[in-house]
């Protein structure tokens, strides 16, 4: 039997939460899900201004947008209940939210908060509609899955955005491997992103020049695409993850950095 490519990268129908869904990479895969099919998308982060123009800006019926400081867990609560009354379930939560960090002691500390703690905290949050979205069997590319967004800061040696980036992105990607194992029993998959260098606000003091996608705008011993990520460097992978292509995944951490890691001192 064959199978096309659009089929197995087909989203159609699925209902998904994104966590920093309005900007930078969060905002590149709500759109990604919003143009391939999706149901529903829900989109979290703490500037409801910031969440409206990205529903306004994408201009389709399909997202949602819910105000929540995910390292609030009262917020979490109240986003979660806000969903089950809307859809009753999900299939997909992107937790996504991030900051990077200075190496001070308390901004150290509210570096692993955002990029670690609250993954795990919104992650749990959201176990029971997830678990609803493996019975519900509407969308039909594989079990409910989490998906984080680390960074391969994750696995470099060389200190990127302060030095508690790093680490607490090291500590995510770990983090998704164990949730990995101790979720199996609920049929749910965690697998992990780990982008380079992509133009976002939390980049924006790395990035010089006009337009840094522009092969050539980096030297070869930096990145050997000589270009930062665009929208689709990250959008495919995501789709791949989320659709039957990936349906296979679990425990994965899929780099996306344009062969970053290969000049770098890292431990990948």
């Amino acid at each position: 039997m064959t199978t096309s490519s659009s089929s197995l990268s087909d989203v159609t129908g699925i209902i998904a939460v994104i966590t920093g869904g309005g900007s930078g990479l969060g905002l590149f895969m709500t759109r990604a899900l919003a143009a391939n099919g999706a149901k529903r998308v829900y989109i979290l982060g703490r500037r409801k201004n910031v969440l409206e123009k990205a529903v306004a800006d994408i201009g389709t019926q399909n997202i949602t947008p819910v105000q929540c400081d995910i390292t609030d867990q009262d917020a979490l609560k109240s986003a979660v209940s806000f969903i089950e009354k809307d859809a009753g379930y999900i299939n997909l939560l992107v937790s996504n939210s991030g900051i990077s960090g200075p190496s001070l002691k308390i901004e150290f500390t509210n570096t692993f908060h955002v990029n670690c703690t609250a993954v795990f905290y919104t992650t749990i949050a959201f176990l029971a509609l997830l678990d609803a979205g493996n019975k519900d069997q509407t969308y039909q590319n594989g079990r409910s899955q989490v998906i984080a967004t680390s960074s391969i800061g994750s696995f470099k040696r060389k200190i990127t955005a302060g030095f508690a980036y790093g680490v607490s992105k090291e500590a995510t990607t770990m983090m998704m491997k164990v949730l990995a194992t101790y979720l199996v029993p609920y049929r749910i998959r965690t697998n992990v992103l780990c982008p380079g260098l992509f133009p976002t606000d939390l980049t924006t003091n790395l990035i010089h020049g006009t337009d840094p996608t522009v092969e050539g705008s980096f030297p070869l011993d930096q990145i050997p695409a000589e270009r930062a990520g665009t929208p689709e460097d990250i959008r495919g992978p995501l789709l791949y993850l989320v659709s039957r292509a990936g349906a296979y995944c679990n425990g994965n951490c899929v780099l996306t950095d344009g062969g970053r890691l290969s000049v770098t001192p890292a431990t990948y």
